[in-house]
């Protein structure tokens, strides 16, 4: 545990005192970003997130240099912190220390750029009705599968322009290939929020197939009811053990590396949360809902080809960008012949997510959204 008082470790994690008497709302929803030349998204990023009724945005900007500096300044509700610190060691502890200084106690959201926050009720329920949804049931934070959206054609004919609605370019998922499990080895030990994780979709379809034995029967029997989306997460720590020793049982028939395809975007924070890394799990073990929300991702757009170069470049993601060098060696299929796939399916709307397992509204939503519309 460092013992720096935070204004301290946020001076050392940040390299200046840009993070200091920042001017947070007191009240509302902030976003927390880190972002790194999104000048493509962040117009409709912005929108969406406005629409659903977030308050503030405090953006962590990593040495963009397309622009990106420009526009946030220009917003009145981002506030931009800019770092040259390396993304790789500090993504969690520029999170973290931010909110332990500024929202301890308070909601907030860490979506990523290409990311599009939902749940059941939107567009029309706003995030404050999610919220005192939350609060009403003393939860701590809120589940959401990734959910991959991509275009109908080759990626060479995407023409996106900046403020379009990610949707009409991007408006297709994968609606079945998914599971939901716990994270195998020392992790799921130690990062306990929360119990399982959705992996599978478009990201492995295409990425990610390699696996020490091919499936059997039992495998599959396994990963469709025990592990499949609908299944239940255990909530007691037998359970967690017993959710383990089942998935030695199937482990070696998955594939590795598995991109985690979850998060927990949505969190009501405590001070010393300690992320995994992203916003996939924390250490401490918190209540979360039981209705589920959704994380649209449009990393797919026309940038791609050049988001994948960056990435390896950079060397600032998990592994050394080892995930973007599975990336890389389909891009080229990817700009030709595209992502459609038997599995295939157009959004439209939340059911098309909560028809197959995607998102969830639980009984106790139903009866509070009832109650408060």
């Amino acid at each position: 545990m460092n013992a720096q008082p935070v204004d301290a470790q946020l001076i050392e994690a940040f390299g200046s005192e840009m993070p200091l008497g920042l001017n947070i709302p007191a009240d509302g929803v902030v976003a927390v970003i880190l972002a790194y030349n999104e000048l493509l998204r962040f117009p409709y990023f912005l929108e969406h997130y406005r629409a659903l009724g977030i308050s503030h945005f405090l953006v962590v900007d990593n040495n963009s240099s397309d622009g990106s500096l420009e526009f946030l300044a220009s917003q009145p509700d981002v506030q931009l912190i800019r770092t040259e610190k390396e993304y790789r060691d500090y993504k969690s502890i520029w999170r973290q220390l931010l909110c332990d200084r500024y929202l301890t106690d308070r909601w907030v959201i860490f979506p990523d750029v290409d990311e599009l926050f939902v749940y059941p009720g939107w567009p029309e329920k706003k995030i404050d009705n999610i919220v005192q949804y939350l609060n009403a049931g003393n939860y701590a934070a809120m589940f959401c599968p990734m959910v991959d959206m991509y275009p109908a054609g080759p990626l060479r004919d995407l023409t996106y322009r900046p403020g379009q609605s990610f949707l009409e370019v991007c408006p297709w998922f994968d609606a079945s290939g998914y599971r939901y499990n716990p994270l195998k080895g020392s992790h799921g030990k130690r990062y306990k929020t929360p119990a399982r994780h959705v992996f599978g979709g478009t990201r492995e379809r295409l990425f990610h197939q390699n696996s020490k034995r091919t499936k059997t029967a039992f495998d599959r029997l396994l990963l469709t009811t025990v592990f499949s989306l609908r299944s239940k997460e255990p909530n007691s720590a037998l359970g967690r053990k017993l959710d383990q020793l089942i998935l030695k049982l199937v482990k070696n028939a998955l594939p590795s590396p598995a991109a985690i395809q979850s998060k927990i975007p949505l969190i009501k924070w405590q001070r010393g949360y300690t992320f995994s890394g992203g916003v996939h799990g924390i250490a401490q073990q918190i209540p979360v809902a039981p209705v589920w929300g959704a994380l649209l991702h449009f990393k797919y757009l026309d940038d791609f080809q050049r988001k994948v170069a960056e990435a390896l470049r950079r060397r600032q993601h998990t592994d050394n960008a080892g995930h973007y060098r599975e990336y890389d060696a389909q891009t080229s299929a990817l700009m030709e012949v595209g992502f459609l796939g038997d599995t295939s399916q157009l959004f439209q709307g939340v059911h098309s997510l909560q028809d197959c397992g995607l998102l969830r509204e639980s009984h106790d939503f139903q009866i509070f959204s009832s109650k408060n519309i």
